[in-house]
């Protein structure tokens, strides 16, 4: 956990810092709580670093499937090692892509492993302690299951491993992955690779260790911690799948989505968190079965909707369907059928993903079985969000095989029409209510009208979906309704609180929130830790040239005060909201502001002060939560900040602070509350266009530009006004040739690059 110290202020909306440097520091939560600790790294996934290599394998076997002897050994006696056998083995460097010689010695022997360490780490970053932990839990026993290890859970689960080496024990190196990791920044957790199933004398093949081998992090993946062991222990049940998967399909041509997503089950299946689901939760308008490897920030969306998709199978058809389903010999989404042939189920692919797209917004099993999950506490979608039902006619697209949302959150008798000259798109209203929550078709072409709506059902959210696998659908709409002022709730805190603020006194926690034309400030609600009062207040967003973000006053002093303390484990959702009523304040939100609230001192016992809550999401490209901290300890300056926390990736700390405003009668959509710049899609380019997806936070100039490799401008597609909300572009390349490209979208002064590959037929 480190912060950043905060330059200045570059955009006069939602702010983003320049930063000079890190600089350390540790938040102290209190003694009972979570340890909200200094982790300046994070795991990164390893196919990123070796998906080429491990593609040339398969592609080989393909092309020589008697290079796999899976069933013919080749050896007819196992290794036989015993705890002290020295060997070493060949491992892989993530940084340029050779395979060096790594001396270890056989720590331990189990019922289904051999555990070896290289000599590197012993007794520094391993010790015996950390040895048998991962014996006994490949062996003997997971968080899921007393009684059985990661070993059998994932046998029973997926099938048998290979066995190329004539030995059924699995052996399992722990090291100091060779992955660029000094100091701070990603790391490789755990790796399987198919190179070691090869026989070392095919040419090529020498390195290989021609065994049943998987690799695991001990720089700086902490085995000696509790949690570190835990993440390694997962990233075992994730990577022993891989190893499954490799025996039943060898060969290349397996969508990756389907190997990635059964190892992601298998972590679950042993009793671990699902992949992190706010990757996923911001992007489910992208085609389901895309599997960005070469892409280290987009794939963990990938990672995090393989995760989604196949719990939301296993909870529709039970863990019985992977096993027949690693099995299959088809490469695509054919072989989720044979898995559910297998077991019964009358399901099919096309009939669960149009019923995952509503499960992800409503997620109540009550109203059908196909509507939820069993897993808890899953986060919902989010989409476009409107305050009021009147909707000029706007268009969009859906990608293939994905959805859309549109959610109308106040007003009354809501019509709603969808139009498409296409017929592989369909939506879905789903209405929710406190006692009849329903789900309604929608027929396209024609006008959709609720009654009930702000009365029955307080929200209507349509799932606008695509069931196309290849193919984008467009579509237009509008809506009209009635209603008056209501308060609608401004927040970036998707995710339940992780802990509190320490900190020090005076120290002061804001929370930069976007302007809305013609709304009032209605309250401010935080969380809070223990009972007492905080004091803070309201101020306009100081602007692009200022150093503080504090603007002139709009309501100051202000007092969140909360009576309760709750325990712990944390209720979830979380109880100890405070709120402020800023009515008689008549405070404009038409512009940017500001809020915030100050520690006071520590105290102790009954005299503890409540202190703010936070939770950690993934960086956006603007932050929204700072700190002024009054640090002064190692060289430190007192001034702004905000902190960087380990989630699965790279992620800011959210502070639980939340505004509430009322709108007029005229329709106003949520604005987006970040910048944002999407993958193009298709992307390699293969004919003359390309589409890509961006959100702006407010209206103004939008160019984007095209670069090759050398870095020379070679287009430039867009260049106008653009207003704030989600926008598509098409891009015509049609005079591009084939190659690596870059492209880079500039908004005021937000500015973001993704790279894109043109391959014409």
């Amino acid at each position: 956990m480190h912060r950043r110290a905060v330059q200045h202020l570059i955009s006069s909306i939602l702010t983003i810092f320049l930063q000079s440097g890190i600089i350390s520091a540790q938040i102290q939560p209190h003694a009972l709580e979570q340890k909200f600790e200094q982790r300046i790294n994070y795991p990164v996934p390893h196919s990123y670093y070796t998906w080429r290599s491990e593609r040339e394998v398969r592609n080989y076997i393909t092309a020589h499937p008697e290079s796999f002897p899976a069933k013919n050994l080749a050896k007819k006696m196992g290794w036989n090692f015993v705890p002290g056998t020295t060997k070493s083995w060949y491992a892989d460097s993530m940084v340029n892509g050779t395979r060096y010689s790594v001396p270890s010695t056989c720590r331990a022997v189990g019922t289904h492993c051999y555990v070896f360490v290289e000599d590197a780490s012993w007794n520094t970053r391993a010790n015996q302690t950390v040895v048998d932990s991962v014996r006994v839990y490949f062996d003997q026993k997971t968080p899921a299951n007393p009684v059985q290890g990661i070993y059998q859970m994932d046998v029973d689960a997926f099938g048998d491993p290979p066995d190329v080496d004539g030995d059924p024990k699995i052996i399992i190196l722990l090291l100091d992955i060779k992955d660029g990791y000094s100091g701070s920044g990603g790391y490789v957790v755990g790796y399987f690779h198919p190179f070691n199933e090869i026989d070392p004398i095919t040419p090529g093949y020498a390195t290989s260790n021609f065994a049943e081998i998987y690799f695991l992090d001990t720089t700086p993946l902490n085995l000696l911690d509790p949690r570190g062991l835990q993440e390694g222990l997962s990233t075992t049940a994730h990577e022993f799948q891989h190893m499954i998967n490799f025996h039943y399909y060898p060969q290349s041509g397996r969508l990756p989505f389907l190997n990635e997503g059964c190892s992601l089950v298998a972590e679950v299946n042993c009793g671990y968190p699902i992949f992190d689901q706010t990757h996923f939760i911001n992007e489910p308008n992208h085609y389901l079965l895309d599997w960005r490897e070469n892409d280290l920030t987009n794939v963990l969306h990938d990672y995090a909707r393989a995760a989604r998709f196949f719990i939301y199978v296993r909870d529709q058809a039970g863990m019985g369907l992977f096993k027949p389903m690693v099995a299959s010999t088809f490469p695509d989404q054919r072989s989720i059928d044979e898995g559910l042939l297998a077991v019964h189920n009358s399901l099919r692919f096309t009939d669960l993903v149009p019923n995952w797209f509503i499960a992800n917004i409503l997620d109540d099993r009550s109203i059908n079985p196909l509507y939820g999950y069993l897993y808890p506490n899953l986060p919902k979608v989010q989409g476009r969000t409107y305050y009021k039902p009147t909707v000029p006619l706007s268009g969009d697209i859906v990608q293939n095989y994905a959805a859309q949302y549109l959610s109308f959150i106040s007003g009354s008798n809501l019509h709603c029409t969808f139009s498409s000259s296409q017929t592989t798109g369909r939506v879905k209203a789903v209405e929710l209510s406190t006692t009849s929550p329903r789900v309604l078709d929608v027929a396209m072409n024609s006008d959709f009208y609720e009654p009930d709506f702000g009365s029955t059902y307080k929200e209507v959210h349509f799932a606008i979906m695509n069931t196309d696998p290849s193919t984008p659908f467009s579509y237009s709409y509008s809506a009209s309704g009635t209603g008056g002022d209501s308060v609608q709730e401004l927040m970036y805190d998707t995710a339940e609180p992780l802990a509190y603020y320490e900190g020090l006194p005076n120290d002061t926690m804001i929370v930069s929130f976007p302007g809305i034309a013609g709304a009032k400030l209605d309250s401010i609600r935080v969380a809070l830790r223990r009972a007492g009062t905080m004091n803070g207040g309201v101020w306009t967003h100081a602007g692009q040239s200022s150093t503080s973000f504090l603007g002139s006053p709009l309501a100051v002093p202000i007092s969140a005060s909360i009576a309760t303390t709750p325990g712990l484990p944390y209720p979830v959702p979380w109880t100890n909201w405070a709120t402020v009523d800023l009515r008689s304040y008549s405070i404009d939100a038409s512009n940017p502001f500001v809020a915030g609230f100050i520690n006071e001192g520590v105290g102790s016992g009954l005299n503890a002060k409540p202190r703010l809550m936070f939770t950690a999401l993934p960086i956006p490209n603007v932050r929204t939560s700072f700190v002024y901290s009054n640090d002064t300890q190692n060289g430190k300056t007192p001034g702004w900040y905000y902190y960087t926390y380990n989630a699965a990736g790279d992620s800011v700390v959210v502070w639980l602070i939340r505004a509430y405003v009322t709108v007029g009668t005229q329709a106003v959509e949520v604005p987006p509350l970040s910048f944002t710049l999407n993958q193009n899609y298709p992307n390699p380019v293969t004919h003359s266009t390309t589409t890509i997806r961006y959100q702006l936070p407010s209206s103004g100039n939008v160019k984007i530009e095209v670069y090759d490799i050398l870095g020379r401008n070679v287009t430039r597609p867009v260049d106008g006004y653009r207003e704030a909300g989600i926008k598509f572009e098409s891009l015509n390349l049609q005079n591009l040739s084939n190659g690596v490209y870059f492209y880079r979208l500039e908004a005021g002064n937000l500015m973001e690059t993704k790279k894109l590959l043109i391959l014409k037929e």
